[in-house]
């Protein structure tokens, strides 16, 4: 699916509902974080979760020697201005 595809889908739903990850049989975490991978495609996770495939992490992510993953970020704390 491209993105122009899924626009046109999501063009036709309730702008208010949450949108969520099917994994293992049910829709278990939703998709807090949407990015440009280094290769080009486009990738979607919950807060805090680990990506291990350089080539999935964010076009503009900073690698470190030896940095093994990159993790998304946290869910903003109450207060915090997002």
């Amino acid at each position: 699916m491209t993105v122009s595809e899924l626009i046109k889908i999501l063009q036709k739903m309730p702008p208010d509902a949450q949108v969520l990850h099917l994994w293992d049989g049910e829709l278990r975490t939703a998709i807090e974080h949407v990015w440009l991978t280094r290769d080009g495609q486009v990738g979607t996770a919950d807060f805090e979760e680990y990506c291990y495939i350089r080539a999935s992490w964010p076009a503009d992510a900073t690698l470190k020697a030896g940095q093994s993953y990159w993790m998304t970020p946290s869910a903003p704390k109450p207060g915090d201005e997002q």
